[in-house]
């Protein structure tokens, strides 16, 4: 009867720890624009993409993002960004059309 109970008790603890980490995995990140893993603002956005060569950038809230539309090298971009972290939100979209 204890060895029943102590194999029952060892799969919750086993299914709890998956569950725990199936919900704290999110989505994968991208790299950081702004280092330091820490909230930023929309003028920290400007002012780094101005720092790497963009200029015309125009930034749009959304949500907890942020996306900046700028020029760079005579191309016209846009990037995500994380507010919370600082980080480019990963893009998996095949767009090529």
């Amino acid at each position: 009867m204890n060895r029943k109970l102590i194999w029952a008790a060892t799969g919750l603890v086993l299914a709890a720890i998956t569950g725990v980490a199936v919900v704290t995995a999110g989505p994968s990140q991208g790299p950081a624009l702004i280092a330091g893993d820490q909230p930023v603002t929309e003028d920290q956005v400007r002012q780094k993409l101005q720092s790497d060569g963009w200029s015309n950038v125009q930034i749009v809230r959304d949500g907890r993002y942020m996306e900046a539309i700028g020029s760079k090298d005579g191309q016209t971009s846009k990037v995500v960004v994380n507010a919370q972290n600082g980080r480019l939100r990963a893009t998996d979209d095949d767009d090529d059309d």
